[in-house]
């Protein structure tokens, strides 16, 4: 009765589905599952292990889809099958025996090959010994090549020179490694500072541009220093009742001229006039004369904010001295003396500047 078997080959533990006409001496009756089977593999015979039998492939392949787990019994001692004759074993042990020699004759011969590589290299070492000195070549002069010493002495010669020869080359390298050490950092330290250093100019040079560059926009800005100083005496001259040529408040028409250039209307001017305070009477004249919007937008001398580092457009310096005029000449009309007038007159500037701050204040509230 043909039937079909799932074996498991014992010598490399691969499984297989084969017919039982590939089992050697394979009988139904006493077939057991503990019992060590010879299986046919192409063309020789392996040991393997029955784990199932059926009457066709198509029964094992779908016992095995389950993915359930065989059970495997435990094998039996095994002994040599009943048709192995003596002639076979006795073949079977020849054909080990000659492996054996044939692997030991390859692993001397491969030792022999190194043991001449190792006794060339010695040879080349004697002759070229790694730092020869001056008594070693002395020695190799006066020594003929047939009075060399055996391969023993050899070996320990060349065993013994050179290890201390590379001892000391060690040293060496080991000492220049760390003086080289020692030089890169003092380098990492030099660049570093340089570094430092040049980051510092670089900053002292912005600082002296900007400030080059207000200095010049200040400049630009004002008028030249001769007619300032013309109109300063001019406004001072005017402003001085003993010399005095003209006055700087003056009547035309409905208006009142401040100066010959600032015209405002008599009831903005009596408005003004009327003012019990020195800070009060500045304040609105610098309003009616230059307007809120353009006192916000500027400042009294155009110079750079010490709080914000940013500077504005001055006012214009001819509308100030006049200003200025404007509150002297109106202290003198209130009879005070000379001393109190020169003390008061000199606060005018800071008024302005308290109304320029005034209007920005208003402008950050409001925003």
């Amino acid at each position: 009765m043909r039937m079909f078997a799932y074996v498991r080959y014992l010598d490399d533990g691969c499984t297989a589905v084969v017919s039982t006409c590939e089992i050697k001496d394979f009988n139904f009756n006493k077939f057991d599952q503990t019992q060590i089977y010879w299986v046919r593999w192409k063309q020789d015979f392996f040991r393997a292990q029955i784990l199932m039998l059926k009457e066709n492939k198509e029964d094992i392949e779908e016992e095995l889809s389950k993915g359930k787990r065989l059970r495997v019994a435990p094998l039996k001692t095994w002994s040599s099958p009943p048709h192995t004759t003596s002639s076979s074993l006795k073949e079977k042990a020849e054909a080990k025996t000659k492996n054996t020699n044939q692997k030991t004759a390859s692993d001397e011969g491969k030792k022999q090959s190194l043991l001449n590589i190792l006794h060339e290299r010695k040879a080349q070492k004697r002759q070229a010994p790694l730092c020869p000195t001056a008594q070693t070549k002395k020695i190799n002069e006066q020594t003929p090549s047939s009075h060399l010493a055996t391969d023993e002495e050899d070996a320990v010669g060349a065993d013994v020179v050179p290890r201390k020869l590379f001892e000391e080359s060690q040293k060496q390298l080991q000492f220049y490694q760390e003086k080289l050490k020692d030089v890169t950092l003092q380098l990492e330290k030099t660049q570093t500072k340089l570094k430092e250093i040049e980051k510092a100019e670089i900053t002292a040079l912005r600082k002296l541009n900007i400030e080059l560059q207000n200095k010049l926009l200040t400049l630009s800005s004002s008028p030249p220093v001769c007619s300032e100083i013309k109109e300063t005496s001019l406004v001072e001259q005017s402003g001085s009742s003993s010399q005095q040529s003209e006055a700087i408040i003056n009547v035309v028409g409905d208006e009142i001229v401040l100066g010959g250039t600032i015209h405002l209307r008599k009831e903005v001017w009596e408005k003004i006039s009327s003012s019990t305070r020195d800070s009060l009477f500045i304040k609105e004249l610098a309003v009616a004369v230059w307007g809120t919007k353009t006192l916000g937008e500027r400042s009294l001398t155009g110079k750079e904010c010490p709080t914000t580092k940013s500077s504005r457009q001055p006012l214009t310096p001819k509308k100030v001295k006049i200003v200025k005029a404007t509150f002297r000449e109106w202290l003198e009309n209130k009879k005070i003396p000379k001393e109190e007038l020169e003390a008061r007159a000199s606060k005018s500037g800071r008024y302005i500047t308290e109304k320029i701050m005034d209007i920005n204040k208003q402008k950050k509230k409001a925003m």
